[in-house]
């Protein structure tokens, strides 16, 4: 990446963010071995949702919600032999998603479930002569509640360790719903049997630790992803997410960041 206005500075470690009175002045970071820092009128935090809270400890910015509610949606591997119909047809990864598990009175007790259709061998193929096709991964995953004790905090270094605690009882009583319910959402397709493969060890989209809100007294960030007493610091990323869906969060943490650069652009304008 080249433009006459931008330096980028890789293999770069920021370590933390220098305040005085209300505004972030400086960034001081960790280049081949030797501490710098560089001023500013206006910062952006997009470590993640482990490395940014992490970033805001080290910087003394600590608070209720600072690297407290660390979550991702909760996911686990089925798999269904299907009998005489192929699958492995579609072009992306995933080709259908089954809401059929999701919305309802229910959530109230217990957590959606989404339900994806896989268009990958991720268990293997059917041994059986011809069939190799006649199988359909799928992957259910349920909402999770940011749960406090799943947190991130510094080790006797200052660096980031994460400290999880688990799925909430809301998120597996919510799996717990779907495996029982699998069956039927699949009545309309020739199931012969379902397989259960196991929970997934990530779905990869870990978020929730510097959450927005309308004050500080529920979040680090306010709507607009601007730190509620920083008001130079914007933090972008799924670290802000206040709740957590079913759906993959990367899109709508990149609408936020777009929003947020545009809500920004817009009060320089005004000004």
């Amino acid at each position: 990446f080249e433009h006459p206005d931008v330096s980028v500075c890789l293999g770069t470690e920021v370590r933390r963010l220098d305040h005085v009175g209300g505004s972030v002045r400086w960034v001081a970071f960790v280049h081949e071995g030797k501490e710098y820092s560089v001023s500013g009128d206006l910062f952006i935090l997009g470590a993640n949702a482990i490395q940014s809270p992490a970033i805001m400890l080290r910087s003394g910015l600590s608070g209720e919600f600072v690297g407290r509610g660390l979550h991702e949606s909760y996911g686990w591997n089925f798999e269904a032999y299907l009998d005489g119909v192929d699958n492995f047809d579609g072009s992306t990864i995933t080709t259908g998603l089954n809401f059929g598990l999701y919305d309802g009175a229910h959530r109230s007790d217990h957590a959606a479930a989404l339900v994806y259709f896989e268009n990958r061998w991720q268990h293997g193929m059917r041994p059986e002569k011809g069939r190799v096709r006649q199988t359909l991964p799928l992957i259910i995953v349920t909402e999770d509640l940011l749960e406090p004790e799943n947190l991130v905090i510094l080790d006797e270094d200052e660096n980031a360790f994460v400290s999880f605690a688990g799925a909430s009882d809301y998120a597996v009583k919510g799996m717990a719903q779907a495996k029982q319910k699998l069956a039927a959402l699949l009545a309309p397709l020739p199931v012969e049997e379902i397989f259960d493969r196991g929970i997934r060890r990530t779905e990869s989209h870990v978020q929730g630790t510097l959450r927005m809100g309308s004050s500080p007294a529920d979040s680090v960030v306010d709507r607009d992803m601007i730190h509620h007493q920083l008001r130079n610091l914007v933090v972008v990323g799924s670290s802000t997410y206040p709740s957590c869906s079913c759906a993959n969060p990367s899109l709508t943490a990149a609408a936020l960041s777009l929003r947020a650069a545009s809500r920004i652009a817009g009060k320089e304008m005004a000004g």
